[in-house]
């Protein structure tokens, strides 16, 4: 093996675990909010954001909202918090296809907003 395939599993593997801390983020704050007696949960995609964000931030933080979402739904299941809120994903829900991923991921409310703006014109 040489010294660059090394680095490249060595950077891989940090890669790995960087994002599998950052993939128990969406889950841990679910459950408080789900412990806290909210009735809605809004899983948004890694490119959308607040008009309170930072431009910097909503471009180069976050995950997409497929692992939010499954992460989310793994979370409130295994800690029996499922049934007490109602999750809603948005952010880049273009297509039917885009609902039906997010409804089998555990979805049951879904935004639209850009795509129907510009349908209307």
């Amino acid at each position: 093996m040489d010294a660059t395939s090394h680095s490249h599993a060595a950077l891989a593997w940090t890669t790995r675990r960087l994002l599998n801390n950052l993939l128990v983020v969406p889950g841990v704050v679910a459950a408080g909010v789900a412990k806290a007696k909210s009735d809605r949960i809004t899983v948004s995609g890694h490119d959308g954001g607040t008009g309170a964000s930072s431009w910097t931030g909503v471009k180069n933080g976050g995950l997409p909202w497929e692992l939010g979402l499954a992460e989310t739904q793994q979370t409130l299941v295994l800690n029996d918090l499922r049934s007490r809120v109602k999750l809603q994903t948005d952010g880049q829900l273009k297509t039917g296809r885009d609902v039906m991923v997010a409804a089998l991921l555990g979805a049951e409310e879904f935004g639209f907003a850009t795509g129907p703006l510009i349908a209307l014109g």
